[in-house]
């Protein structure tokens, strides 16, 4: 295990928990990972023990790399203190591209996989409207 990073995610609710759960239905099961969910009636005191607990379950050898959901919430808020800790990186804005990226990459330095988390996050959005397709297509080339 000493040769990929840990990862910790961290959101509110069960979004971590759930999303590393597609992950693993995409590209098969994960190894050393932990997940946090805040919710409306935790104390911070209470998840930030949690927080370092889960921590210290992983193998960080190879450095940690931290997801949140939001900048500004409760799980960014709480990650904030594990700045402190060599070979860390904190991402915000958890999406599925982005740790599907993060777990390809792994075995990469934590410097490298904060490259590839931009990027992931950068070309991980798209939006498309009714412009985005040919709208002048024959009825005969609709497939049902």
């Amino acid at each position: 295990m000493g040769n990929k990073a840990a990862l910790l995610l961290m959101s509110h609710g069960d979004f971590a928990t759930e999303i590393i759960k597609s992950a693993e239905l995409i590209i098969g099961k994960q190894d050393n990972y932990a997940t946090l969910g805040v919710h409306i009636d935790d104390q911070i005191d209470d998840l930030k023990e949690q927080m370092f607990k889960k921590i210290e379950g992983l193998d960080t050898s190879a450095g940690l790399v931290v997801f949140t959901d939001i900048v500004g919430g409760s799980p960014m808020n709480l990650a904030l203190n594990l700045l402190s800790m060599e070979n860390v990186v904190v991402c915000s804005g958890l999406n599925l591209p982005m740790l599907l990226e993060c777990a390809f990459n792994r075995d990469k330095s934590v410097d490298q996989i904060e490259q590839v988390l931009k990027a992931a996050y950068k070309n991980g959005m798209t939006i498309l409207d009714n412009s985005s397709f040919n709208q002048e297509e024959d009825e005969d080339d609709c497939i049902l």
